[in-house]
């Protein structure tokens, strides 16, 4: 990894680029929403897909837009590397990112990739007309290639990433396991409707998004 220094001697505090973009598309995901909806109301007949996409819920249409956040993040990302210049101001370097840099953005961005479709496949197999059973094992084999790609990005991460990523994990459980048991006991005292699995991760994944976001630019890297 290339050193790279403020005028004042001190090394940058490289930031986190996919982090940024998928702030930035948070903020313009209710659009996208919106849009979607108009054409699903009054667009054209989607022919066998438009069963499936009566049946979504609020969870999946959650699942699809925090994929739509990573999937464009993804794509930015790896344009960016195209750009030792771009990659640079990307990440906060002065000069131009050298090969290392280049190459953890592109890892990054597969990983982004890979996390989006892993969120929208559960929603995109049955509309295309695949069985259950093929479209669990197709999910669980690309699940089981992205948590290695994951492992590898935390071990060629450096020890600021880690910390953002810990820091945020730590506040998603915290967090999340206080809000899921007030929601749970809510529903046990049959003042609230019941939620499902895929309920609880999608709102666990946006809850791990946002709060990396706000635990990255707290830490300057934003």
């Amino acid at each position: 990894m290339s050193a790279n220094l403020n005028p004042d001697g001190e090394p940058l505090r490289r930031r986190n680029p996919l982090l940024r973009m998928a702030v930035a598309a948070v903020v313009a995901a209710p659009l996208g929403y919106g849009v979607g909806m108009l054409l699903a109301k009054f667009g054209p007949d989607l022919g066998p897909a438009a069963d499936v996409l009566d049946g979504l819920r609020w969870a999946d249409v959650a699942a699809a837009l925090l994929a739509l956040v990573l999937a464009g993040a993804a794509v930015v990302a790896a344009a960016v590397s195209f750009s030792p210049h771009s990659a640079a101001r990307m990440l906060g370097l002065d000069g131009d990112a050298g090969p290392d840099e280049i190459r953890s953005i592109r890892f990054q961005a597969l990983v982004c990739i890979l996390s989006a479709a892993v969120m929208v496949l559960p929603i995109l197999l049955p509309a295309l007309g695949i069985s259950p059973q093929v479209a669990m094992a197709l999910v669980a084999v690309l699940l089981a290639g992205h948590t290695l790609l994951n492992v590898g990005l935390w071990r060629s991460s450096d020890e600021l990433v880690r910390a953002i990523s810990v820091e945020a994990g730590a506040a998603v459980f915290w967090i999340g396991q206080g809000l899921l048991f007030l929601w749970g006991a809510a529903e046990r005292l049959g003042v609230a409707p019941g939620l499902s699995a895929w309920d609880v991760y999608v709102v666990l994944m946006g809850l791990y998004l946002a709060t990396a976001a706000i635990v990255t630019a707290r830490r300057g890297l934003a």
